[in-house]
């Protein structure tokens, strides 16, 4: 081969065709790029061929390459079909069986193509004409070579249809690839129209190879090869929330088509590139942080299809780590349906409440009168034959259960309650504790049970005087009631750095580790029966536990089974108050 400026020109050409196959071939794992690679190794092949031909001098060696120049172009045609498939992901017409069906067509052509001495089917006449090689060709290979013309036309269409769907900034980078990517294609058309060009155009064909500098650079340049667009369009295009991709100059650079129902209005056919002063003059707050390009979560309302439909907006703005604002990422969640059940459930709360204050207005002040009326027959029981008197005692039994389960699950559901007010105040708890001990003496003497007190007079604590009184009232109930007939109850409190610590501790039955664990679990309401048979609805603690937390405390309890039970919380000194008026709300 002589060293001419065609051929240096030819070699570099070819060069650059196998360094972008190289590239292609670092990429080849990403879907359609191994398909596109063997576009490149056809293209190589058939440019060398290209240069053995024209640099020799027998027909037989020039027919040698002339049909390795066209074999190679041959299967140019299904590597750009399988490509286009790869792109858009139709892996059903990807398997080997399917892929194997088309190849074989090809193949078949081709070994028409190196066998036509034989048969002629393809080549007429071929001959030597000033050192160029002419070939004229039979109407079926003309025909054939038509409909591979269409073949990559049909697939250069659908790339096209695909680079529309890719982000706006690939868009045009894209379509300058596929439109390099065209122009040896053009030549060989050319070529195969006029005969009389094809020693010009021959090496015009293998030039065009200068175009794969161009073409690396755009892959490079703009990662055409990464799995970034494909992965772009199987997500943000199928996913169940709007997404809008504002630049920092406030263009939209990006969307899918779940936003675009809400821009329905704006005039325009697409959103890419409009400015959001336009787009988003409807929600102002939407509108600012965009421009500000802050984070933000908003809610907007929007008609969409004639319905008006509730947004969600959260508002990513998009920087390099310790650079500049680029932009911002909207997100949009369609929240009317739970905006709907939303308003429902706050509307079914309002009538529980009010129905749940009827409810508690009927049944606790009837109980309280009753557990008046058996406290006075308690009294002046003696004047009643013995079997009236046990009567009594059961029905006085019966009735304050009844009263205290009422009170607890009333004040449970009190506690539930969102803005619910405590009011604290200096409070002695020596006087608390000792209303408590004279509203359960009738229940303490019918058991036998000794309370006793150890209460500094000077211990006064800042809380609420119902939730200490409830607190209290609940944990002595609870000794009583797991005490045997003639045990003991103590309540003791002490002041240890701005606290007052009370504990109520008793001699009875005790309890298990396990059960000391699970005893303010809210998921294990389990009562358990008292050492005379009382019952109860297992409210109590976890009442005291609300309380004892919303007053700013701590509760927590010790047990040694068959020995004693000691329930200990904590209470905010008053001496540690500032402000002895202040109503606190929970």
């Amino acid at each position: 081969m002589s060293i001419t400026l065609s051929n240096v020109v030819m070699l570099v050409s070819i060069f650059l065709m196998t360094a972008f196959l190289c590239y292609a071939f670092l990429y080849r794992q990403e879907r359609g790029i191994r398909y596109f690679a063997w576009v490149m190794v056809c293209r190589v092949i058939y440019a060398g061929s290209v240069i053995m031909e024209i640099n020799s001098e027998s027909l037989s060696s020039k027919m040698l390459f002339r049909n390795m120049e066209q074999t190679s172009l041959l299967f140019v045609v299904p590597m750009v079909i399988f490509f286009v498939l790869a792109l858009f992901g139709k892996d059903e017409y990807l398997r080997p069986s399917r892929m194997m069906q088309i190849l074989s067509i090809f193949a078949l052509w081709s070994l028409l193509i190196w066998t036509n001495p034989y048969h002629h089917l393809l080549f007429r006449n071929i001959e030597l004409d000033q050192g160029h090689l002419e070939i004229s060709k039979t109407v079926y290979s003309i025909a054939f070579n038509i409909i591979c013309y269409l073949i990559i036309a049909a697939c250069v269409f659908y790339l096209f249809v695909y680079l529309r769907r890719v982000r706006p900034e690939l868009r045009k980078p894209g379509i300058l690839l596929v439109l390099c990517g065209c122009i040896p294609a053009a030549t060989e058309i050319a070529k195969s129209s006029s005969f009389g060009l094809t020693p010009w155009l021959l090496p015009l064909s293998v030039y065009s190879g200068f175009l794969g500098m161009a073409m690396l650079w755009i892959v490079i340049r703009y990662r055409m090869f990464s799995v970034v667009p494909l992965a772009r369009n199987v997500v943000v295009e199928t996913m169940e929330e709007g997404i809008l991709i504002v630049n920092r100059r406030g263009s939209v650079i990006d969307s899918n088509a779940y936003i675009e129902p809400l821009f329905a209005g704006s005039g325009e056919s697409s959103i890419a590139g409009q400015h959001i002063d336009k787009l988003l003059h409807k929600w102002p707050e939407w509108l600012r942080v965009c421009k500000h390009m802050e984070t933000g979560d908003i809610e907007i309302d929007a008609q969409v299809n004639g319905e008006t439909r509730v947004y969600s907006v959260k508002v990513y703005p998009l920087a390099s780590r310790g650079g500049p604002g680029q932009g911002t990422v909207s997100v949009l969640f369609d929240i009317t349906e739970k905006q709907r059940q939303m308003e429902q459930i706050v509307k079914l709360n309002q009538l529980k409440d009010h129905l749940f204050a009827i409810v508690s207005h009927d049944i606790r002040n009837p109980l309280a009168v009753q557990a008046s009326l058996i406290e006075v027959l308690e009294v002046d029981k003696t004047m009643f034959n013995r079997n009236h008197q046990e009567v009594i005692d059961a029905l006085s039994g019966q009735i304050q259960n009844t009263f205290v389960m009422i009170e607890n699950l009333l004040e449970w559901f009190r506690s539930q309650k969102e803005g619910m007010l405590l009011q604290p105040e200096r409070l002695r708890l020596s006087d608390v504790v000792e209303e408590v001990c004279r509203t359960l003496r009738i229940k303490s003497e019918a058991k036998q049970i000794a309370i006793h007190t150890e209460i500094d007079i000077d211990i006064e604590v800042y809380a609420d005087r119902e939730a200490v009184n409830l607190i209290v009232r609940n944990l002595m109930t609870n000794a009583i009631k797991f005490s045997e007939p003639g045990g003991r109850v103590l309540v003791r409190a002490e002041t240890n750095a701005g606290q007052v610590i009370v504990s109520v501790s008793d001699n009875g039955v005790g309890m298990e580790e396990q059960r000391v664990r699970e005893l303010f679990d809210p998921l294990r309401l389990v009562s358990t029966t008292g050492t005379a048979g009382e019952r109860g609805t297992g409210l109590g603690l976890q009442v005291c536990q609300q309380f004892v937390r919303m007053s700013g405390g701590q509760i927590w309890v010790e047990s040694v089974p068959r020995q004693k039970t000691v329930f200990y919380f904590t209470l905010r000194a008053a001496d540690s108050e500032r402000d002895n008026d202040e109503s606190i709300a929970y």
